[in-house]
């Protein structure tokens, strides 16, 4: 098998600064000479706060592509990440995901905060409302229930990388809407009315009633739009994972001690809570093969039965291999491909484990 990995200069590609992103960390879109637009992302850096030294995970940015490599190995959907640079800066790089007037990108996240209105991401309190279980109605509510082998892949390709910040935003569907123009005052007369659901508070957020609505209010007046959702998004935003966090002497440590390393492997969070509380990935999945859903879930783990130790092997040999001189100082280090390499292959164990013979 051939892994196909690229280093992109695009240090004379366009920045479009108007563009924002969700997700933790901020991206810049770049645009090819050919109209063609990309998000750059580089590796997370935390300043100093409240007494706490200031951190970077400065192989991060690796983990978007080792994670594409290795979903795309396995037979997922995934969406493509590159090395790049741009100017003084190196990062990864992916496709920005075709958005039009009449395809949009809605995030499950959308979905979840119209249903339930105690969850609202940008308040921490009330992240232990992000659960499978809102998720599970939220699914049923949408009517999206084709869609379950998927978000369930992404559940397990979480596990298999110990993805710790699949929050809300990253992931999504592909949606056509229609939108039709209101006055807040008429909106507000249908709601008193009982003629539209009621479902956020002081209309600050966009809101789905129990016919697909989204309500985006702009000062007075309103835009009433009806989704229909299309397909799936690829998976994407994979960079919380594979030890991103570890110092080398961490490292060192880990591949030395197998207790050490069983222990941390055991307390990687999955962001999606159960019950409002937060497992890790394996409770989780533990949980989830003694729902009804395990039948899908069973199809949904054929993606493992397609594991390979050389290909994971390969991935890693040429990962780095041209990376210009100038950036070598970002090589991954051999140690650390080796932890990554032993961690997955871990996991993958713990996995098969879980879902016995069913891959």
């Amino acid at each position: 098998m051939k892994i196909d990995i690229k280093f992109i200069d695009a240090s004379d590609w366009q920045e479009q600064p108007w563009y924002s992103s969700g997700g933790t960390r901020a991206k810049k879109v770049l645009q090819k000479p050919d109209g063609t637009e990309y998000y750059f992302k580089c590796s997370e850096k935390k300043p100093a706060k409240e007494g706490k030294p200031a951190k970077e995970y400065k192989y991060e940015f690796w983990n978007e592509i080792i994670a594409y490599q290795l979903g795309k190995a396995l037979g997922l959907n995934m969406l493509r990440y590159d090395i790049a640079v741009f100017g003084e800066e190196i990062g990864c790089l992916s496709p920005k995901m075709n958005i039009t007037d009449d395809i949009q990108l809605i995030e499950v996240g959308r979905y979840m905060t119209a249903l339930n209105e105690n969850f609202i991401p940008e308040n921490y309190a009330s992240r232990k409302e992000y659960t499978f279980q809102l998720l599970e109605q939220t699914i049923s509510h949408f009517k999206l229930s084709d869609y379950w082998e998927q978000l369930l892949q992404t559940i397990l390709f979480d596990a298999l990388i110990g993805n710790t910040d699949r929050h809300q935003e990253n992931w999504a569907f592909f949606g056509t809407s229609t939108i039709m123009s209101k006055t807040y005052e008429d909106l507000k007369k249908e709601a008193e009315t009982g003629k539209m659901s009621w479902l956020k508070r002081q209309f600050t957020r966009p809101i789905f009633d129990h016919k697909k609505k989204d309500l985006n209010i702009v000062g007075k007046h309103a835009q009433l739009m009806f989704t229909n959702v299309n397909s799936i998004a690829p998976i994407y935003d994979n960079g919380s994972s594979l030890a991103r966090e570890l110092t080398d002497e961490r490292v060192e440590l880990l591949l030395q001690n197998d207790l050490a390393l069983e222990d941390y492997i055991n307390k990687g969070f999955a962001e999606l809570h159960w019950d409002k509380i937060k497992l890790n990935h394996f409770k989780l999945i533990e949980n989830l093969v003694k729902t009804s859903y395990i039948e899908t879930i069973s199809k949904s783990a054929v993606f493992l039965s397609n594991w390979d130790e050389s290909v994971v092997s390969m991935i890693f040999d040429d990962l780095d291999k041209d990376l210009p001189a100038k950036w070598n100082e970002y090589c991954i280090p051999v140690k650390r491909k080796m932890l990554i390499i032993k961690i997955i292959s871990l996991r993958f164990k713990k996995l098969k484990d879980l879902l016995s013979d069913r891959i």
